[in-house]
């Protein structure tokens, strides 16, 4: 008497199917990352399983991108809020401020003007 066939291997052929077809999609849509091998499964797991592992690695790699982006995101912000918040201290009190002391602005003031007689010559 013949055997029932054992789902998981008929389930295992099928996702090898798609895997050879180069169809991930469908594997995925097919139960692929849910998929356990039996005790009776032949090579068909193999591939399964290899390609299993491959997107795992691959989804998980995906997610500590996408983590590793919003914490950069969250440091810019953190740090643009800190130069903006130094900023608007010193800027009231450059404001009040010249740029130059009155003695360096008069020696500037003398120093291009002999700049413009010099280049008049």
């Amino acid at each position: 008497m013949h055997a029932s066939p054992c789902p998981c291997c008929d389930h295992a052929r099928s996702l090898r199917a798609h895997l050879v077809a180069d169809d991930i999609d469908a594997a995925i849509a097919a139960g692929l990352m849910a998929f356990q091998p039996c005790t009776c499964a032949g090579d068909d797991t193999v591939l399964v399983m290899q390609a299993r592992q491959r997107l795992r690695i691959a989804w998980d790699a995906r997610e500590r991108y996408r983590q590793r982006q919003v914490r950069l995101a969250r440091r810019a912000a953190e740090r643009e809020a800190r130069r903006l918040k130094v900023a608007e201290a010193t800027g009231a009190t450059a404001a009040a401020r010249p740029a130059l002391p009155t003695g360096a602005a008069a020696i500037l003031a003398r120093a291009k003007a002999k700049a413009a007689e010099r280049m008049k010559r």
